[in-house]
């Protein structure tokens, strides 16, 4: 592989070891993977932070290369709980010790203390320009929706890729691998978040890691095209679909000249048979909103809807989002939240989090995603539903 000057300075330790150790990392994985050259990126989203997920070593790791600065504008991805409502939480005293020094080996390398599965966000990315982003419904929006070029990284890439400031020239990286092979058209009514996701989750099961033209979506608001895209990143290894009439990159003389070699139709069953796994709605623990993290936008319906119920909620709700976008939200929202007993938290996602410490065994969701990865990680029984349909059940207690 093709290195510059100053790639080779950095690859022979002038920097210093970690530096070096990074730039061998994308160095050996570009060779491996048939890259000519690294390329410069412009954001670094660094996913596997919570020590939930990674633990002892992932916490050793960080804290290594917290010895040196970040050389791009880098985020990350949610922490294993809320930092001023750890304790509310029932967080242990040991898990929190050592999340923290997590984060502070993420601030003394200087990334932002973004904690957010949305980092688009925080800064949107622009038709072309090259990230290194490593949480799955980010990378998708990014490519499919925002016509961005990034893999799918995982945690210690972007690691890599943030100190470095680049990454191998493969992949999402080069125009001609940017190609859909599959053309979904979608059959079914698709009117909200919920019926999104699970549409993304049954597209990502047909094209597993193929590239997707979606056609036939009628509503195409941010958190339709959101959740379409948390859907397919959880049954998908995909990083990029294309939305007709959403996506940069479709244009009507591209798409004439595309080589489809499979065709796909979604019908209502196709989405029904997903929902019919996630039927519970009996005894909830609690009600889950914000996977992926919710938007100001999605804030302000909820807290529109739920100003019509009386009273506080049955059934604990929780609204998650990112620190940025909970700093949004005016006082009286928040106010009215917690006169209705509706908890608005950052920092986190319980996928990522010690649910076995905080007494849910129960509990219903509008995310397939969320409700995939905790039946699955953390052996609970969850319940997909509308949101609308979510909010009622937290309040009156009973389906």
């Amino acid at each position: 592989m093709y290195l510059t000057k100053e790639e080779e300075a950095i690859l022979s330790g002038e920097l210093g070891p970690e530096y070096q150790k990074a730039m061998k990392v994308l160095v050996k994985l570009g060779d491996a993977l048939g890259a000519e050259k690294l390329i410069r990126i412009v954001h670094a989203h660094i996913s596997g932070i919570s020590y939930q997920n990674i633990g002892d070593a992932g916490l050793e790791f960080l804290e290594e290369y917290s010895k040196v600065k970040v050389r791009v504008y880098a985020t990350s991805n949610p922490i294993g709980f809320d930092m001023k409502l750890w304790s509310e939480m029932n967080i242990p005293e040991s898990f929190y010790r050592k999340q923290m020094r997590i984060v502070s080996a993420l601030k003394r390398m200087g990334v932002e203390q973004t904690f957010t599965c949305t980092p688009y966000y925080i800064r949107k990315p622009s038709v072309g320009e090259h990230l290194a982003w490593g949480e799955s419904n980010a990378v998708l929006y990014a490519n499919s929706i925002c016509g961005a070029r990034t893999n799918r990284e995982g945690g210690p890439s972007t690691v890599f890729a943030a100190l470095i400031g680049k990454v191998p020239c493969m992949g999402m990286h080069v125009e001609s691998y940017r190609t859909p092979r599959v053309l979904i058209k979608v059959e079914a009514p698709i009117e909200n978040s919920l019926h999104a996701g699970v549409l993304g989750y049954t597209i990502g099961l047909y094209v597993k890691d193929r590239i997707s033209l979606i056609t036939n979506i009628r509503r195409r608001r941010e958190d339709i095209v959101k959740a379409i895209c948390a859907g397919l990143g959880t049954s998908s290894s995909s990083p990029l679909f294309f939305i007709e009439k959403i996506s940069p990159e479709i244009s009507e003389t591209k798409l004439k000249h595309m080589d489809i070699t499979e065709r796909v139709e979604i019908e209502p069953h196709d989405l029904e048979n997903i929902m019919d796994k996630y039927s519970f709605r009996a005894n909830a623990d609690a009600v889950f909103l914000g996977c992926p993290h919710l938007s100001y936008n999605e804030i302000i319906e909820i807290f529109n809807y739920i100003s019509k119920f009386e009273g506080t909620t049955k059934i604990p709700l929780t609204l998650v989002t990112s620190r940025k976008v909970f700093n949004e939200i005016p006082e009286n929202v928040k106010l009215e939240f917690r006169k209705k007993n509706v908890k608005l938290i950052c920092d986190t996602c319980f996928v990522v989090a010690p649910l076995k410490h905080m007494d849910v065994r129960r509990l219903v969701t509008n995310s397939i995603k969320q409700a995939y990865y905790l039946a699955n990680i953390h052996g609970v029984k969850v319940g997909l539903c509308k949101t609308r349909e979510c909010i009622k059940l937290a309040f009156k207690g009973e389906a």
